[in-house]
């Protein structure tokens, strides 16, 4: 370098080759920005509705593919199913806040430990009743889902919220005993990812406690459309082709000759009650519907078919 000239620039700092580590819960938050609240809503609503929905029409030994409704149908069959659910959880939520408020309370009455570093009286007694609650729902879920078996799946039950919060109790009963103690039970990590699991335990617990809600909310609708049954306008239908196999309650009547042609309806109907109309097919029953009993006539839109509705007094 002669005189008179500037000093050369110092050189860059080489970059770090080691990846900077978000925190969980910025990771956590970008995922939940990403997915959006709308499009989580959204799903729940189609999912709900499409178990309350197909529990409603397999009363009726309806398919719901059968039926052909579209997302928009079920995503408003889920409207009326979403809000038992999303009380439920509220409420939950708002007890177990209620329950570690007192927990902390009764923790704050006493030491936090004794002149040999041991846990309180009240802190050991709530440590190991959480755990011993714990242990029992976890039996009570294994017991539901290994020994009962599959045919109490649409059942509500003790099953899912045990599974739900069995996991969750025994965390919670290792962290008081912690608390009260002042000596963690297990290193930072280890306990770290056991309250992790056991919360994803615990969503799929309520995930599936909420399904079986959904089904039985479908089940308790079907039932009651039966009861309704007589209330809904008649269906009268003339066809050109004599329906086979009618159900109870079905009368038949003549219109016509065959002199009159093809073209002409010969055949009425009368006594249906429309259970539902999508697909463009129309799925009828009797007012005297019988579970076991009758069956559910399923007729497609055509030009073979008229119907009239009769409304009832």
């Amino acid at each position: 370098m002669t005189a008179g000239e500037p000093p050369p620039p110092p050189p860059a700092p080489a970059p770090d080759p080691t990846p900077v580590q978000q925190p969980v819960s910025v990771r956590i938050r970008q995922l939940a920005e990403a997915i959006g609240p709308t499009t989580l809503a959204t799903a729940l609503l189609l999912y709900f509705g499409y178990v309350a929905t197909r529990a409603r029409y397999d009363y009726f030994g309806v398919p719901l593919d059968m039926t052909g409704l579209s997302n928009q149908s079920l995503t408003l069959q889920g409207l009326e199913v979403v809000y038992v659910p999303a009380t439920l959880i509220f409420l939950g939520i708002m007890l177990l806040v209620g329950i570690h408020a007192l927990v902390l309370w009764l923790l704050s009455r006493e030491p936090d430990g004794g002149p040999d570093g041991g846990s309180s009286s009240t802190g050991t007694f709530l440590a190991y009743a959480f755990v011993l609650i714990g242990v029992l729902l976890i039996a009570r879920a294994m017991i539901g889902i290994f020994v009962q078996g599959s045919d109490v799946s649409v059942i509500i039950g003790a099953t899912p919220l045990s599974l739900a919060f069995g996991p969750a109790s025994v965390a919670y009963g290792v962290w008081i005993h912690g608390r009260s103690s002042g000596h963690p039970l297990l290193p930072q990590r280890l306990a770290r990812n056991g309250v992790m699991y056991a919360l994803l335990i615990g969503v799929a617990g309520l995930f599936w406690a909420s399904t079986q809600l959904a089904w039985a909310y479908g089940r308790g609708r079907g039932e009651q459309d039966v009861a309704e049954l007589v209330d809904r306008p008649e269906v009268v239908v003339d066809t050109k082709v004599a329906l086979e196999g009618l159900p109870t309650g079905v009368t038949a009547a003549r219109l016509g000759t065959a002199a009159e042609g093809a073209a002409a309806f010969r055949h009425r109907y009368r006594g249906f009650r429309l259970l539902l109309a999508s697909g463009g097919r129309l799925f009828l029953v009797t007012p005297d519907w019988v579970l076991g009993r009758d069956q559910t006539v399923v007729l497609p839109y055509g030009k073979d078919i008229r119907v009239q509705l009769v409304p009832q007094r």
